[in-house]
């Protein structure tokens, strides 16, 4: 008969058709309706305690980092010295005084190399500050 699809062809058809208005309508029906684009911060108003709730949250993440004076001793340091080093911060210094505690005093300041996460692009920037004895 002349005009007449097969069973196939109409599936086919009628998946194309949804994938087509899944990709043209995808978009358009996952966005949110109700939220903004832009928030607008000189009019945003906080209650009176979150807003020093926000100032005192972001007094405490504004921490300077202080040079140390002189040369770092990696043997004898705690993990506040080392976190004054150069690209130190908290966890590698921690991992520093456990691989002292695990492995005993480094032999020269090369030892540091052994510390997982102390690179040689690393090491040579802290290396002018630190010093093993």
């Amino acid at each position: 008969m002349k005009g007449m699809y097969t069973r196939r062809e109409t599936i086919a058809a009628a998946l194309f058709g949804i994938a087509v208005a899944g990709i043209v309508w995808g978009p358009v029906m996952l966005r949110p309706f109700s939220s903004p684009h832009a928030v607008d911060l000189q009019t945003l108003h906080l209650p009176e305690d979150r807003l020093v709730q926000a100032r005192i949250s972001s007094a405490q993440t504004k921490v300077a980092k202080v040079k140390p004076a002189g040369r770092v001793d990696i043997n004898h340091a705690d993990a506040a010295a080392l976190r004054g080093l150069p690209g130190i911060g908290p966890t590698l210094a921690q991992r520093i005084v456990m691989h002292r505690k695990a492995y005993g005093p480094f032999a020269g300041t090369r030892g540091l190399l052994e510390v997982d996460g102390i690179g040689p692009k690393r090491f040579d920037k802290i290396e002018s500050w630190i010093v093993a004895r």
